[in-house]
């Protein structure tokens, strides 16, 4: 299973000329997308190429899977989307294949493509939405937006009911547990942790963690060895393709194995691609991150 995290820890401020999140409501024919841009629509797209995971994952999940006319490399859930023609990645999309394709709409994502991208797609008269979802209420967001611009409103409402209970049912198991300390790595070398200000650090408040992260000055920050030794993490957490086995790094950083994450057995691999696509897998990752964050001890 191959993750595109690291390379938009890369490319988080490639697309920086963003505004504020703004409402994504229908006026007539008109859409105000994530950009504070106006997206003007003739009709409901009928062939709408997704630029991103989330983005694909999401169409899906409202049922709109054949209004598809295409996504990237990347987008490989469900299983259904790796049979929908390809447009290239999330940094280098095949802009003559999506021209070829005759699409009505193209969606991107602020944290996954590239302004340069957007701009050229626009200049082609393109009709382009681009979707900012930075925490759990942004990803409500984008769920609702794209059900607007799909035209299936009613769907959207159904899927965000049940994904909001989901977090109605965590938030309940959370009270009362006392909180854990978490450090979550999404790099190995160099030590890329979650920080604030991310979806993820959200995920790890909502699941009754502390994020020992949580006071730095960036989402992803960069830690050395020695401060999350003094840190001392009871639970630690890393995508699979950052870290492949507990001993793999404990081979880099042997020191760590005083850590009370690791003497208590709190050390669980997660995968990326359901804990870092801010789309409808949302809940499932904090279904995870609970059950990982309140684990009993173990000393295997």
């Amino acid at each position: 299973m191959v993750s595109v995290f690291p390379l938009l820890l890369c490319c988080l401020l490639l697309f920086s000329c963003q505004h504020p999140e703004r409402g994504g409501t229908p006026q007539g024919t008109a859409f105000i997308d994530d950009l504070g841009s106006e997206v003007h629509l003739r009709h409901t797209p009928q062939r709408i190429i997704s630029l991103a995971p989330n983005i694909t994952e999401i169409l899906f999940a409202l049922g709109v899977e054949d209004q598809l006319a295409a996504v990237t490399d990347y987008c490989d859930f469900p299983e259904r989307a790796k049979r929908k023609p390809k447009v290239g990645g999330l940094l280098n999309p095949n802009l003559e294949r999506i021209i070829e394709l005759k699409p009505d709409l193209v969606i991107m994502t602020t944290s996954g493509n590239m302004r340069g991208d957007y701009e050229r797609l626009q200049r082609l008269g393109i009709s382009v939405y681009v979707t900012n979802p930075r925490n759990v209420e942004g990803i409500w967001k984008s769920i609702r937006d794209l059900g607007a611009l799909s035209g299936a409103n009613e769907r959207a409402d159904s899927l965000l009911q049940e994904l909001q209970s989901i977090k109605l049912d965590i938030e309940r198991l959370v009270l009362g547990k006392q909180p854990r300390t978490v450090l979550f790595l999404v790099s190995l070398n160099p030590l890329v942790v979650v920080g604030p200000d991310s979806f993820l650090d959200e995920l790890i408040h909502l699941a009754g963690g502390k994020n020992i992260a949580g006071n730095l000055d960036t989402p992803y920050p960069i830690l050395s060895r020695e401060e999350v030794l003094q840190r001392r993490p009871e639970v630690l957490l890393a995508t699979r393709d950052a870290v492949h086995s507990l001993e793999a790094m404990l081979n880099v950083y042997p020191e760590w194995r005083s850590l009370p994450a690791v003497t208590q057995g709190r050390v669980h691999l997660i995968d990326p691609n359901i804990v870092t696509r801010p789309g409808p897998r949302v809940m499932q990752a904090l279904r995870l991150l609970y059950e990982m964050i309140h684990s009993a001890p173990s000393t295997k």
